[in-house]
């Protein structure tokens, strides 16, 4: 009955097991009792001895084992079965993402949460590729498997690039025909097929200790980050350095949480409102002249003229040369860093601090229109917002590239230029 269940599987660890009904295992409690036999072998143990010791007789070629099994075989005595427990098999790797655009693991459509609509084209899926995806897919066929698991050390963001050795990886084959499977055939064949998107290496076979291992690690990073400079007002420096703190009943959090969940689009509170000057009483315009330190004399088509071509004055952009200090004096600078707005609706509103342990190859470019190019090299502790780094998310990160340069940083592009474990 083992060997009919366990059919073409490969399996070089299995693990016997026994179900016997409780009315039996009361019979037999009351017969050792009865007789005196307390310390006789229990019928379920040595039930499991004798189908072993058949197996082995039959020359099975499989290794049984009494943990860390591949397969468990559960003997059920009352129906005379045999169901197996297939464990999962686990590969090791590591991973470089060459192309922006891609999630690391599958993405459920937001429409139809995976259940397939027009909007996915019926795939269920937000994004068609994944590194989940063009990793597991193809060692499908291979293993014999229906379902894949993926567990990486951290995630990047969608529009980021992993480069450098790659990061650490774990994918988990679930209830697989084959294990012992060549890991450079494997390798090529998912650089094959994901044409040029992602590329692997270092795979070999791992198992669920090491998924812990992977997951839990936390591994300093290195990235490469460009970022153009703008001008601000002082109205908008005021923002990136005000005091920072976390409100102790967060209203707000939970209610941008329910909205992700029910897939509404929040609108962005800072966006500035348009508002129909032609529609406001000559009171309300000169009250807004007054605030806005303009003239507030003449007619009401005069005021809105002038309110209308008022530009908010705005600060003078860095020296250059600043900008470069700054970027190497951010090295061993602590950050203070309040969960990030685009985050918040599933992480813990909180605030956390940083190292941003080195920085190097400076890098300041002037456009033609004197728009200033800043790029730099830097090596972050475990759990870094680097984009926030940078641009300040509102003041939520201090100090920031923005808040200490006074001026508007807008992130370009961000590369994971190395991940620094195994």
């Amino acid at each position: 009955l083992i060997k009919e269940a366990v059919g073409e599987r490969e399996c070089f660890r299995l693990q016997l097991g026994a179900r016997i009904p409780k009315d039996q295992t009361e019979a037999e409690d009351h017969l050792r009792k009865r007789f005196g036999a307390g310390g006789s072998a229990p019928l379920k143990s040595s039930l499991v001895e004798e189908v072993a010791r058949q197996l082995n007789d039959i020359d099975f070629g499989v290794k049984l084992v009494i943990d860390k099994p591949e397969i468990l075989a559960l003997i059920d005595v009352l129906t005379l079965t045999v169901e197996l427990d297939i464990r999962s098999h686990y590969v090791y790797g590591r991973y470089r993402k060459l192309e922006r655009g891609i999630p690391q693991t599958k993405w459920p459509c937001r429409a139809c949460k995976g259940r397939g609509c027009v909007k996915c084209d019926q795939t269920g899926l937000q994004y068609l590729s994944s590194v989940q995806g063009l990793i597991g897919d193809p060692l499908l066929e291979i293993f014999g498997s229906k379902e894949h698991a993926f567990h990486g050390m951290g995630r990047e963001d969608i529009d980021v690039r992993c480069l450098g050795r790659g990061r650490p990886f774990v994918i988990e084959m679930k209830k697989p025909i084959k294990r012992d499977v060549d890991c450079d055939m494997i390798m090529q064949t998912i650089n094959e097929a994901s044409s040029g998107k992602l590329e692997v290496s270092s795979m070999r076979p791992s198992n669920r200790s090491e998924v812990v291992r992977v997951k839990d690690t936390p591994a300093e990073k290195s990235y490469t980050i460009q970022y153009k400079i703008e001008a601000i007002t002082q109205a908008e420096l005021d923002v990136l350095t005000q005091v920072m703190e976390v409100p102790k009943n967060n209203q707000d959090r939970n209610r941008r949480r329910k909205d992700h969940h029910r897939g509404k689009k929040r609108k962005n509170t800072e966006e500035k409102v348009e508002i129909d000057l032609s529609q406001l009483k000559k009171a309300e315009l000169v009250a807004l002249c007054e605030e806005k330190g303009i003239a507030k004399s003449g007619t009401k088509d005069i005021l809105i003229e002038r309110l209308s071509n008022f530009k908010e004055e705005t600060l003078p952009l860095p020296d250059p040369d600043y900008v470069m200090e700054i970027m190497e004096k951010l090295q061993g600078c602590t950050l203070a860093q309040r969960t990030p707005e685009r985050v918040a609706h599933r992480r813990a509103d909180k605030i956390r601090r940083r190292k941003v342990i080195e920085t190097s190859e400076p890098h300041i470019e002037v456009g033609e229109d004197g728009i200033l190019v800043g790029k730099f090299n830097l090596r972050c502790e475990s759990g870094t917002y680097v984009k926030e780094t940078v641009h300040g998310d509102g003041g939520r990160t201090q100090p920031s590239i923005a808040s200490l340069i006074k001026a508007k940083c807008t992130v370009e592009w961000l590369d994971v230029a190395d991940i620094h474990a195994d």
